[in-house]
């Protein structure tokens, strides 16, 4: 059976059981987490947060699809009209939350220049810069789900790119 991407919107804080359900279902999946330590009773404490919460990204048959539907953990799937961006995006938000600990959900970036990072951990990165006094950050952009995750740079590991639509 074809397979189709889709972005699974699900309900609060059943981004985890949703994997565990994909996972059974022999699904490609993928939810994007990272690190948030909080003080509890005066201990540190870790945990692992999904970066986009109520979202999911899945590869699904129509089979599959209709039993994750079943399982009354979706509000709604999503189909991806362009995968291989998708794929792209994702790859670079994985980079990004593998490479630094200060990561965070921002809204999109729309005005500002678009660059690749020329050298650091992040090398070949691609996203909006927003100068905020002295400090840089690079914006990375998913733009299905309208969100995009945004960290610290040195203006000086980024170059300019021409052509925007070259992501």
């Amino acid at each position: 059976m074809p397979r189709e991407v889709y972005v699974l919107h699900v309900k609060p804080r059943t981004e985890k059981k949703v994997l565990t359900y994909l996972a059974a279902y022999r699904c490609v999946r993928y939810l994007p987490l990272y690190t948030k330590v909080t003080k509890v009773q005066r201990r540190r404490v870790k945990r692992e947060l999904p970066l986009f919460p109520g979202y999911v990204f899945a590869c699904l048959n129509p089979d599959q699809r209709r039993k994750m539907l079943q399982t009354n953990l979706l509000v709604r799937t999503l189909p991806v009209p362009n995968p291989r961006e998708l794929v792209h995006q994702l790859r670079q938000v994985s980079k990004t939350t593998k490479a630094t600990a200060n990561v965070k959900v921002v809204n999109p970036f729309k005005a500002g220049d678009f660059v690749r990072l020329k050298s650091g951990p992040l090398f070949g990165l691609t996203g909006y810069v927003r100068r905020e006094g002295a400090r840089a950050t690079i914006v990375v952009n998913v733009d299905i789900l309208g969100q995009a995750v945004e960290t610290s740079v040195s203006p000086a590991d980024c170059e300019l790119v021409a052509d925007a639509q070259s992501r």
